[in-house]
């Protein structure tokens, strides 16, 4: 029986408990309905050369007329009405001029009776720049193969993934500049002038998903070749 009475007044003070953080929510809000604005849907970030494209759907909610985004601690701002959106449903935004380092951005909409969304937070987007660069070395000339006295196929080592493609610039048997290009360990340059030392300029995506690609900052002379 004693169990039961501690039941019954445990909840009697778990709903007084509820009436009085409902009234002092109402009472904050000045007793009137706050609205939010949809969210915007399936948002995503590609990282760039010191800038950032932001992505991302519309929202379900018909009334919302434009979408802002903010970065650098919120003090920076853009407004995407809600009529610029792309042919194949996605909203694209490019924010340029960013510090190469992590970044934070923060989406909000507004609807047309000027209700906005609670905010989307997007942190931890790596932004890239001279630093990275610095760091990204050509291909290592691993040996080499000729064929007949003008054609010569080259085997390099293996580089991270991040790498896509290398670019060789060398002087043909008749003296003028030519180059090729390779996605792989290895290539075929074809009469080529014997005693040249062709130069190779290898260029990385840091992420699968990057809008920019960069190149070492210099090629690099085989000088083994």
């Amino acid at each position: 029986m004693k169990f039961f009475i501690s039941v019954f007044i445990f909840s009697l003070i778990l709903v007084a408990g509820c009436d009085k953080d409902q009234y002092a929510y109402k009472k904050f809000i000045g007793n009137s309905e706050v609205v939010y604005a949809g969210l915007a849907q399936e948002i995503g970030t590609r990282s760039g050369n010191l800038r950032v494209q932001v992505e991302w759907k519309k929202s379900i909610d018909p009334a919302v007329v434009s979408y802002t985004v903010y970065w650098n601690n919120n003090l920076d701002s853009a407004i995407v009405p809600a009529a610029a959106i792309n042919a194949d449903g996605i909203y694209r935004y490019i924010i340029s001029g960013l510090p190469e380092y992590v970044q934070s951005f923060k989406m909000v909409t507004t609807n047309d009776r000027g209700d906005r969304s609670i905010g989307q937070a997007i942190n931890g987007v790596r932004v890239f720049g001279p630093y990275y660069r610095s760091s990204l070395i050509n291909q290592r000339l691993s040996s080499r193969k000729f064929f007949g006295t003008d054609s010569v196929r080259l085997y390099f080592l293996k580089t991270d993934s991040t790498k896509i493609f290398s670019k060789i610039r060398y002087t043909r048997k008749d003296g003028g500049l030519d180059s090729v290009y390779f996605k792989q360990d290895s290539v075929t340059i074809p009469s080529y002038q014997p005693g040249s030392k062709p130069a190779i300029h290898s260029y990385y995506r840091p992420t699968a998903t990057a809008i920019d690609t960069f190149k070492t900052l210099a090629p690099d002379s085989l000088t083994a070749f």
